[in-house]
């Protein structure tokens, strides 16, 4: 477990980067680590050994937004060439360039069930991109301005996108249509998170220096977090939900109680502005990118505070350890309500895998039975 000088502290820098790093993002089993950067390239980093294992080129303008699948199969990255790429983990051979965009690709997002590709752009519009056939399937208007963030519900239903017009919207997923339009920042909404719960979305309103908390159901405002001293640039939650990291030009991170709404921790340590935060599955580690052409990783992990029966089943918040326990096609397979026991570990962490292991355990020693 955590003790309480640990928290909090650097554990990793990961140098050698030849251009300032732009974006990151964890494989689902937390054991490396995409980067993008101003150099057009993505690096793959093995998180254990701190070394790059592989690099990526294809893009020609830089890279502002990586995203992993579920399944760490497939990496899907947007670029300022007003284009987005998936990748193949494994091969780094590019799989598909998805063009339609007229100006840069700022952020991009994977559904939860790996089907769907989200990206948004400076055209001021958001698109829905088929991952098999690479077309777009759908195109979303509203925004007036830059679009710079985008993220799914867990669920899958709902997007959020953040504009620098300082409003973010949310969007039905099935009809294309804005059903809530967010108002409150002072200025651009440079980074959307939703909770675990899908109840709750943190947006970031850059030059305003402040983190708003909305219910997505009324879309009202139900906290204003105050305390970085510039840009806030990048927000997550934390998978157990009780946690909210963000990022800042003022070259620190910080982390904040979801309850009381106060800052627990600083993290400081960059020389120049944070531009992307990430948070692996299992909620131990917290990587930061920035300015200063490093990559920091933070022992975030709240040991002591785990409810019991999250450490009783911890060990699902291992997406590898889930596969050794059960195998490839029951982990995958697809439930009725369209969840999988991959999907519930890699998003909700141990106490919702745990209760839906529970729920689907009939069905699961069916399965197990028949082979699968």
């Amino acid at each position: 477990m955590t003790t309480d000088s640990e928290f909090g502290k650097c554990i990793k820098v990961l140098k050698g980067h030849k251009s300032i790093v732009t974006s990151i993002a964890f494989s689902s089993d937390g054991k490396t680590l995409a980067i993008g950067s101003f150099g057009k390239t993505i690096e793959i980093w093995d998180i254990q050994t701190g070394q790059c294992i592989k690099t990526l080129e294809g893009h020609t303008g830089w890279v502002s937004s990586v995203d992993f699948s579920l399944d760490g199969e497939t990496l899907a990255t947007g670029s300022g060439d007003k284009t987005a790429k998936l990748w193949n983990v494994h091969t780094g051979q590019c799989i598909k360039t998805l063009e339609g965009h007229t100006d840069w690709v700022y952020s991009v997002a994977l559904s939860p069930d790996g089907k769907t590709l989200a990206t948004v752009s400076d055209d001021s519009t958001a698109k829905f991109w088929n991952v098999q056939t690479g077309q777009c399937i759908k195109t979303l208007k509203g925004h007036t301005d830059w679009v710079r963030s985008v993220t799914y519900s867990p669920d899958g239903k709902t997007l959020a996108t953040g504009s620098r017009e300082s409003t973010a919207k949310l969007w039905n997923i099935q009809t294309g249509q804005c059903i809530k339009t967010l108002e409150g920042h002072m200025d651009w909404v440079s980074s959307v998170s939703f909770s675990p719960d899908g109840e709750t979305l943190a947006t970031t309103g850059s030059g305003d220096k402040t983190i708003k908390l909305w219910n997505i159901h009324t879309g009202q405002c139900i906290k204003t977090l105050e305390g970085h001293t510039d840009w806030v640039i990048s927000v997550s939650f934390s998978p157990d939900g009780e946690t909210l990291a963000t990022g800042s030009g003022d070259k620190t991170a910080k982390l904040w109680n979801i309850h009381t709404c106060q800052c627990i921790k600083t993290l400081e340590g960059h020389t120049n502005y944070i531009r992307s935060i990430a948070i692996s599955t299992d909620g131990a580690l917290l990587a930061t990118s920035s300015e200063d052409r490093t990559v920091r990783l933070w022992n975030v992990a709240t040991g002591p505070s785990k409810s019991k029966e999250a450490r009783k089943f911890v060990e699902f918040d291992n997406v590898d350890f889930l596969r050794k326990v059960f195998s490839e096609k029951l982990v995958n397979h697809v439930y009725s309500d369209g969840n999988t026991l991959l999907h519930i570990a890699a998003l909700h962490g141990a106490t919702k895998c745990a209760k839906f292991l529970l729920e689907k355990g009939a069905d699961i020693n069916a399965k197990v039975k028949e082979g699968i």
